[in-house]
């Protein structure tokens, strides 16, 4: 029996959010773009992800994070490594579908309960973060 691994895109920006490096399967996308600033290469995107990433680099521990961006709704993984480099990995879960207009609300509708869904998971795994065990007491 064959197994097939899925096999998520990834790029490699450097402390200056310049892509340095592009797996193979963001290559198509990504590849032409190696030396740019990321930033250039996507109108807009900065306000919504360089937070993320920020916010990665300085604590040093990995950030996920939903993102609509161009269309599309993303999970990041942005992974600081010690030399300043910022690892980025993500998986598309949805994409608008503006062929017609019932398609757009589907794929609205879509998207915004893919989000709503998110949003509650994120709010139960911060609620288990701030949990803490104390001891005593009967």
């Amino acid at each position: 029996m064959a197994v097939t691994v899925q096999q998520t895109p990834f790029v490699v920006l450097d402390e200056g959010d310049r892509i340095v490096e592009v797996g193979p399967h963001a290559e198509s996308q990504f590849g032409p773009l190696v030396g740019s600033l990321i930033w250039d290469c996507f109108p807009g995107s900065q306000p919504l992800f360089k937070p993320y990433y920020d916010a990665a680099r300085r604590s040093g521990e990995p950030t996920e994070f939903i993102q609509f961006y161009d269309g599309q709704v993303a999970r990041i993984h942005a992974c600081p490594r010690g030399d300043g480099h910022l690892d980025l990995h993500w998986s598309l879960l949805t994409r608008l579908d503006t062929l017609t207009l019932d398609g757009l609300a589907h794929s609205l509708d879509e998207s915004l309960e893919l989000l709503d869904e998110e949003h509650v998971g994120l709010n139960r795994n911060q609620r288990r973060k701030n949990l803490r065990v104390i001891e005593g007491g009967r």
